[in-house]
């Protein structure tokens, strides 16, 4: 029987993030990106609370939108992540910081699903479970028959 096993590698990634309130939407989601190819930063309208979601409705999906005109009192400055911070620390951080409120999602196959239950899991652990999604083996198209044996 084949195993199939998963290593994560730790890296300790610190990420600096410049926000400036001229930056698009689409420009702060592609460096994260960038730094975690199996998460997304996505942005709302409304705030959220730690392993709470947020509505669809209320997601921002026009990515060319500035972000100066996102916050109340609109200023630019740097966000620091680093990999080992846990989901909703990085959250709290943008809206903190900035007053943007944005939700991490991750890959889980062909879909991008919110982390909201798993929040206390950092963004290297969700990047790897994103990876790791991708790896998944299908079933086997034949049926099994438990019956047999060798």
């Amino acid at each position: 029987m084949a195993r199939l096993i998963f290593v994560l590698h730790t890296k300790l990634l610190l990420m600096k993030i410049e926000l400036a309130v001229d930056k698009t939407i689409q420009e702060v989601q592609q460096a994260f990106h960038e730094a975690f190819p199996f998460l997304r930063l996505m942005f709302f309208k409304k705030k959220h609370e730690a392993y709470e979601g947020n509505a669809a409705k209320d997601m921002i999906e026009d990515t060319s939108v500035k972000l100066g005109s996102l916050e109340k009192k609109p200023h630019s400055g740097v966000l620091y992540l680093e990999a080992d911070m846990p989901t909703w620390q990085v959250e709290r951080l943008f809206e903190e910081e900035f007053g943007l409120h944005v939700q991490v999602f991750r890959k889980s196959k062909n879909l991008w699903l919110q982390t909201s239950r798993t929040d206390d899991l950092t963004l290297e652990v969700q990047n790897a479970k994103g990876r790791a999604s991708e790896f998944v083996e299908p079933f086997p198209e034949d049926p099994i028959d438990i019956r047999e044996q060798e």
